[in-house]
């Protein structure tokens, strides 16, 4: 029987080894993968794990870096009906012990005996756990007939107390995403993935799941810490058709080609970008250079990734005025995006609210967390049906009648600086326009004539660009108190593996 969209992935996954079994799934610097051999390896993990005791419900360590292996072990823990459990390897040894604690997670899956004891020694823990090397499976076992509702991947994000949030994402919500964003992206079993994404981060998933479910090609690059001008090289080595990007490392290629023109690899013909806010001043240069189309994205881990997207017609590119935050647009498919004021009720037409995300894209809730989930995760006054829940975001938009959703920033993120109401991201805006800025985060800070805006600013390499230089640009063309006290320029601002700032990783500013 085909499988259709509710279908869960691992086994759209064992459908497409089946119809196409010599097709390459997997391309990375340690080796190839044939779906029939990511199908096989993937069945001998998933022999061990379910001799080990793993199963539904249960949480499985991917203690596997980047590529072939990484592969395997994420689709051999769903061929054992159990569900990953993402971390990123190079975090300390108590974070990892926490994360599993939190997760009550006693499997892994490890590419050999040496990998695994390493992996028990830093957890603290005895973990059960399978091969990701072994070639094939002993028995003819076929996959776990995984069920919709079930555990698919748990994933932790930063919390405001300082913990860490495990989000439980449903293989119904991931199979109906997948589906969605292989059709949004128009992928195809010809199709070469760019495999970008930290394997901590869920965008990883984004650019690999599409992908296998239509038979195309993910090709792992060996680290993603290279310059936009150096992959380059590397996507047109490999004839990669479509890449996701962080979208400050989409900005910064984007003016290293206006400064730098030239031609981007002839088989690129999609570009995806998301994680943060991107600017319009970017979107135009990029297209009005030629380059491939881009899809702006917008989503949480708990809505499942990507929520809504953004891709403007030649009118609405030519319909921006500045440098404006580039729309978060429209929601996908099977999602429902209410922007809603404090009483939970609908804001009107063009009035900044909060956005709630609804449909079949959230995740079930915080894996063991019911008080936080009931927290984040709400009833759905406007749902058809009973029982349907809103996530509040966080989130402050707006939406024109007609027109996509727009971005304003964090509700928390909205600050008063000498009596006058301050949107962080306005700020950032206006400090990116400058030429030599390629990245940019402010911050309010506590200064002893009350709160002063900071701002930290990545310039380009060989900028004469000082701090007072770029105070005195900003002085020109917006009001004293948006303009940054202190400005503290860098060569790159600390991001995570994901393209998130790393906040805590930021210098020290000192207040004037």
């Amino acid at each position: 029987m085909s499988p259709t969209e509710t279908t869960p992935v691992p086994l759209r996954i064992a459908h497409r080894a089946g119809l196409t079994p010599e097709a390459t799934a997997v391309r990375a610097p340690e080796g190839e993968l044939t779906y029939r051999q990511f199908d096989r390896r993937a069945r001998a993990v998933a022999e061990e794990l379910r001799a080990a005791g793993a199963g539904p419900e249960d949480t499985v360590l991917l203690g596997v870096r980047r590529g072939v292996h990484w592969a395997v072990g994420l689709l051999g823990i769903w061929y054992a009906g159990a569900a990953p459990l993402l971390v990123d390897l190079d975090a300390p040894d108590e974070r990892l012990r926490t994360l599993l604690r939190a997760a009550g997670t006693r499997h892994a899956v490890a590419p050999d005996t040496h990998a695994a004891a390493m992996l028990q020694r830093r957890t603290g823990s005895e973990l059960f756990w399978a091969s990701t090397t072994t070639a094939a499976p002993t028995s003819a076992a076929p996959p776990a007939d995984v069920a919709p509702g079930s555990l698919a991947y748990v994933l932790f994000t930063s919390g405001s107390t300082g913990q860490p949030k495990p989000v439980a994402v449903g293989h119904a919500g991931l199979a109906a995403q997948v589906a969605t964003l292989a059709e949004r992206y128009g992928l195809t079993d010809q199709d070469a993935v760019l495999q970008f994404a930290a394997p901590a981060f869920d965008v990883s998933l984004e650019e690999a799941l599409p992908t296998w479910c239509t038979g195309g090609t993910a090709v792992f690059v060996k680290d993603n810490v290279l310059s936009p001008a150096e992959l380059e090289p590397f996507l047109a080595a490999e004839r990669i058709s479509v890449v996701n990007l962080p979208t400050p490392y989409w900005s910064q290629w984007a003016k290293d080609l206006e400064r730098a023109p030239r031609p981007l690899p002839s088989a690129l013909r999609r570009v995806v970008i998301g994680s943060d806010a991107g600017r319009t001043a970017d979107l135009t240069r990029w297209t009005t250079a030629g380059h491939p189309p881009v899809i702006s994205c917008y989503g949480l881990t708990e809505s499942t990734i990507t929520a809504t997207s953004y891709e403007p017609s030649p009118a609405e590119l030519a319909g921006f005025t500045g440098d404006e935050l580039i729309p978060l647009g429209e929601p996908l498919a099977a999602v429902r995006a209410y922007v809603l004021d404090e009483e939970l009720r609908e804001a009107s037409p063009g009035a900044a609210g909060e956005l709630y995300l609804a449909g079949s894209c959230l995740a079930r809730g915080y894996h063991g967390r019911p008080g936080l989930t009931s927290e984040r995760f709400v009833a759905d006054p406007f749902a058809d049906a009973p029982g349907e829940r809103m996530y509040r975001t966080g989130d402050r938009v707006t939406r024109e009648p007609g027109g996509p959703l727009v971005f304003l920033g964090r509700a928390d993120d909205q600050v008063k600086i000498r009596g006058h109401r301050v949107e962080l991201k306005e700020v950032e805006a206006a400090v990116a326009a400058h030429p030599d800025v390629v990245d940019v985060v402010v911050r309010a800070v506590a200064a002893a004539d009350g709160p002063q805006l900071a701002a930290w600013a990545a310039v380009t390499v060989g900028s004469p660009l000082t701090p007072d230089e770029l105070r005195r640009h900003l002085l020109a063309k917006m009001p004293g108190y948006l303009v940054p006290a202190v400005v503290t320029l860098m060569e790159r601002l600390p991001r995570t593996p994901g393209g998130k700032l790393d906040p805590k990783a930021l210098p020290a500013p000192t207040p004037r």
